[in-house]
């Protein structure tokens, strides 16, 4: 195994704390099982709950706003407190509110519930995740151990999401559907808290030294730090596209002849896609440098996403297979860039000590598409209904794509204005 890690160039801190990764991986994935079930439950939700869509919706939006305004102050957290015990206290944390959840609360105790929620796994959490993979891995394989990372997240999701359904279903027929929903939150509840246990008793504990603990005033430096900025800018790109991605189905469906077997097919597949291209894509990036297959991504998606605008509207099995293969192909080239952007941190030398409130702002950021890429496509659809519509959205999902790779080619720039490519910080 040894020989195995050193032939693919594993560094000696990412070989030592891949154990640990896997397990901060796992908890990346499990923590937004209770926040995000309703979603996979949506119409057996508002059954059990009588809620309408409208609170459904409010749910989603004070946990995503929470997030927007938190992320920022959580990074500067996860700069000053030790990253074992903010994974451990958000994954418990997180776990004991699914127990909450078994009660029976009226809307305004799902409304605390999920605005304690947003407290618990986005506040400092997802800051300390970046930070914890970025310290207990290499400089020079900070492709490979965010590959990883995002990559054993995928695997969770889709096997945790399997798990769930399987319960659910099992609850279903023994009683009903309140029967089948207590089994998934019990499930999600018990599997985020074990990980949270698993993480105390297999992560040391990183003390913060005082010369290294960063004060207030800093968080205005690292607004200041230009590769922030940029870093911000791609993943913002990129999470236009995340977001994107659940129009592309209905398009194949609506207007390509797609069934929606083949179109549940397509959603399972890519859920066991998406691993491979991470932990590859974090592989290569290490090899060819991450500014390089960053750029390469967007302008694969671009094309991909112009070749399915100019597919042909008929019901064919040739148009199929190729809006299929399109869709794919853009799918791994998407998340090969979702674990690469957090890798750009190490390319552009920003101090260790700033990793927390960076990757704060740079999420505050990145998915403020939260806010309004739903909201502004469902009225392009509702405007231009039909190939029209969709037409529009893809034309702007193009022209993200490119501005994605413009500016992952001012990032080229800067590191070889800055001579951050030759080991030298410019901070």
């Amino acid at each position: 195994m040894l020989n195995f890690f050193k032939k693919i160039d594993f560094g000696e801190n990412l070989r030592k704390n891949l154990f640990t990764i896997l397990l901060i991986s796992f908890g990346g994935a499990i923590i937004y099982g209770l926040p995000y079930f309703r979603y996979d439950y949506y119409d057996a939700y508002l059954k059990t709950y009588n809620l309408t869509n409208t609170q459904m919706g409010i749910f989603g939006s004070i946990f995503g706003i929470f997030g927007m305004i938190s992320y920022l102050f959580g990074g500067y957290v996860a700069d000053r407190v030790s990253i074992r015990k903010l994974l451990v206290y958000s994954l418990v944390g997180t776990g004991l509110g699914g127990f909450f959840h078994l009660l029976p609360l009226s809307f305004y105790s799902l409304l605390f519930l999920y605005g304690f929620w947003g407290f618990s796994s986005l506040f400092a959490f997802w800051p300390a995740c970046v930070k914890a993979v970025r310290l207990l891995s290499d400089s020079n394989s900070q492709g490979k151990a965010f590959g990883i990372f995002e990559g054993g997240r995928g695997i969770v999701a889709a096997i945790s999401a399997s798990i769930a359904v399987i319960l659910f279903n099992f609850g279903l027929k023994k009683i009903g559907i309140n029967l089948g929903l207590q089994y998934l939150i019990l499930f999600y509840s018990i599997s985020t808290i074990l990980c949270g246990i698993l993480i105390h008793f297999n992560m040391k504990d990183e003390i913060v030294k005082s010369n290294e603990k960063i004060e207030f005033s800093d968080i205005s430096k690292v607004i200041k730090l230009p590769a922030v900025w940029i870093i911000a800018i791609v993943t913002f790109c990129n999470y236009v596209f995340t977001l994107s991605l659940y129009y592309f189905v209905p398009y194949g469906t609506s207007l390509l002849g797609m069934s929606v077997t083949s179109a549940a097919l397509l959603a399972a597949v890519k859920r066991y896609v998406s691993p491979i291209s991470n932990i590859g894509g974090g592989i290569l990036g290490d090899k060819i440098g991450t500014s390089n297959l960053l750029m390469t991504s967007f302008l694969v998606m671009a094309i991909g996403v112009t070749g399915i605008l100019f597919l042909p509207l008929e019901n064919s099995k040739t148009v199929m297979i190729l809006f299929i293969l399109l869709y794919i192909i853009n799918y791994l080239f998407y998340q090969v860039n979702y674990s690469l952007s957090w890798a750009m941190m190490e390319e552009g030398a920003i101090p260790e000590k700033y990793s927390g409130t960076s990757a704060g702002f740079i999420s505050t950021i990145g998915y403020l598409p939260d806010i309004f890429i739903s909201l502004m496509a469902g009225k392009i659809l509702d405007k231009y209904p039909g190939v029209l519509g969709y037409r529009y959205f893809f034309i702007f999902l193009i022209f993200i794509l490119l501005t994605g790779a413009f500016f992952v080619g001012i990032w080229k720039s800067h590191l070889k204005k800055n001579k951050v490519l030759k080991g030298v910080s410019y901070e």
